[in-house]
């Protein structure tokens, strides 16, 4: 399983990654890249993915970026393992028709799109999933939603999501606990951005995904 985390880590935070978990990945979006200067390129090198920062966007209480999130795409897609379809936060309906928007625009860009799901979604036997994941451009699931319903949800979104050999993403997972949980989901790779901000969190996500990478080596 793989971890993701905000490509702004503070010095201690990053010095902390490099020791111990160098396999680190980060992920870019349009509300932080505002900061990524010149000097934090290499960090990146190591691999990343693009975030859509609808997130970052509700949290702020602005509308979302559209022309912020394009800039990123033509400076940043080249190298980046997948983006995440914009979405809107905590509303499904909406959700699905910004599939029908953003899916032609960001085809071009020849990037696996993970499609962000969350409350309510699985209404129907989560009927709305299963016919989405039937389309060719949708390559994966990026679970969002309420921490509640994410955990609640996550282990058959990830045995839907394999079931039609597609990937999922468990965004905001800032903590040993959920890095556990994710793993034991089956989940392919999850991001938090506390491991970039808080050097205890680093400590304890780093050091779990470390465990739980020499207990495979065991078996």
């Amino acid at each position: 399983m793989q971890v993701y985390t905000a490509a702004l880590p503070n010095k201690l935070c990053q010095e902390y990654i490099d020791e111990h978990y160098p396999e680190m990945r980060y992920m870019l979006s349009p509300v932080c890249v505002r900061s990524f200067g010149a000097s934090r390129y290499h960090i990146v090198r190591r691999g990343y993915a693009i975030d859509n920062g609808a997130y970052g966007y509700h949290v702020k209480g602005v509308p979302f970026n559209d022309k912020a999130f394009i800039d990123l795409l033509e400076k940043w897609h080249d190298g980046c393992d997948w983006i995440a379809i914009p979405d809107s936060v905590g509303n499904w309906v909406e959700t699905k028709k910004l599939l029908d928007i953003w899916v032609p625009r960001l085809l071009p860009y020849n990037k696996p799109l993970l499609m962000v799901v969350q409350d309510g979604c699985e209404k129907g036997n989560y009927k709305d999933v299963y016919r989405l994941l039937n389309r060719k451009a949708i390559c994966g699931l990026f679970v969002g939603g309420t921490t509640d319903w994410k955990l609640q949800h996550m282990s058959k979104l990830t045995e839907i999501a394999h079931q039609y050999h597609k990937t999922i993403h468990v965004g905001r997972v800032n903590s040993g606990r959920r890095v556990q949980l994710c793993f034991n989901s089956g989940v392919d790779s999850v991001d938090g951005s506390g491991m970039s901000r808080f050097i205890a969190t680093t400590r304890v996500v780093c050091n779990t995904i470390v465990e739980i990478d020499r207990q495979l080596k065991l078996f």
